[in-house]
């Protein structure tokens, strides 16, 4: 049997067995009338009778409030049933005043209080059987159509998720791909290799300088020289890059009577400093230069690399949104699954979806 003609029947029994509901429904509520008529009648009897004279006063007194607190009570509950729904609903407090009432009433007024007890276990009786009545009848809503209708409507939605997605994934491609143009048109990949090297050789004529140059601290401050290029030298040896004509003028002056070992290293500094300091400053100002026109590069791709950020960050979105959906298409694949088995076992045949 074909799904949709699978349902068509199931719903011609739902509505044959929501008749016959509707009868069992019809035949308890009536009894239900009768019975609480019953019920407010030996209710009423047991509130108009006299307590015995020959009762303690204070057994009088106890029992006077106790019938009126069980009276007015089980009144209450009683009007506010209307079908047997209604009983179902009230039958757990009928069931506390079944049990709870006071041990002087019922010694009192033993005959009533059992009668109303028993008026309330047939109630109580009459719901098990209409309950299970309509259990027996009733056909339970299997919301086949509802889920298919869910299915389809989440199918598109992962549809149209999944497009969406693929088009953002697109254009962040697009868009790295512009800013792998950008960069190569500006030449940053060898602006980066030239400030990379020239960074490199920088450091190098530095450390050899300066090397060159520390040499000569602890005989410069063994000397107590008071020139303060002399006092700068021996804190700091990268002052010889710095200021390198009065430093060369501080080694000339100290050359003659330095010992053997430091000449050689003195001579260097006097020959070659200059030249070296002199470079090292072009090297700086090149330098600087490229990492400028880096920046300036860089600066110009930031708009773009910011619009890349935004969309692989709606592409992350996105695909978290999707992920939920489809997680929720197989919980209603699931669901779907299981009510056509509840249906197969209800019509006793196959279906074929």
């Amino acid at each position: 049997m074909r799904l949709e003609q699978a349902l068509d029947e199931y719903d011609k029994r739902r509505k044959k067995a929501a008749k016959e509901a509707e009868k069992i429904r019809k035949k308890y509520n009536k009894r239900l009338e009768k019975k609480l008529r019953e019920v407010l009648k030996r209710i009423d009897s047991l509130e108009r009778k006299k307590i015995p004279k020959n009762v303690d006063e204070n057994i009088r007194k106890i029992v006077t409030a106790e019938r009126k607190s069980y009276v007015t009570s089980l009144r209450n509950a009683l009007e506010s049933i209307g079908d047997m729904d209604d009983l179902g609903k009230r039958l757990p407090d009928l069931a506390k005043l079944h049990v709870g009432h006071g041990r002087y009433l019922i010694i009192l007024f033993e005959k009533d209080v059992y009668a109303i007890n028993r008026l309330l276990k047939e109630l109580n009786e009459d719901y098990v059987r209409y309950y299970n009545e309509l259990v027996e009848k009733g056909l339970e809503d299997i919301r086949i159509r509802e889920i298919l209708s869910e299915e389809k409507t989440l199918r598109r939605s992962i549809e149209e998720l999944t497009d969406e997605i693929r088009a953002l994934q697109e254009k962040a491609k697009k868009k790295r791909a512009e800013i792998e143009e950008s960069r190569r048109l500006h030449g940053l990949e060898e602006l980066e290799a030239e400030i990379k090297s020239l960074s490199a050789r920088i450091r190098s004529e530095e450390t050899e300088v300066r090397s060159k140059a520390s040499k000569l601290q602890k005989p410069v401050k063994r000397l107590r020289l008071h020139e303060a290029i002399a006092q700068e030298f021996v804190r700091d040896s990268s002052v010889a890059l710095r200021k390198p004509e009065e430093f060369i003028s501080l080694v000339k002056k100290i050359h003659p009577g330095l010992e053997e070992k430091y000449r050689k290293t003195a001579e260097w500094l006097i020959d070659n400093l200059e030249e070296r300091a002199r470079r090292i400053e072009e090297e700086r100002k090149k330098l600087a230069e490229l990492e400028e026109r880096r920046d300036e590069v860089l600066t110009g791709a930031k708009g773009m690399e910011k619009e890349l950020w935004e969309l692989q960050r709606l592409i992350e979105e996105r695909a978290t949104e999707l992920k939920k959906l489809r997680s929720k298409l197989e919980h209603l694949e699931r669901e779907l699954d299981e009510a056509i088995s509840r249906l197969e076992a209800a019509l006793g045949e196959s279906i074929e979806r």
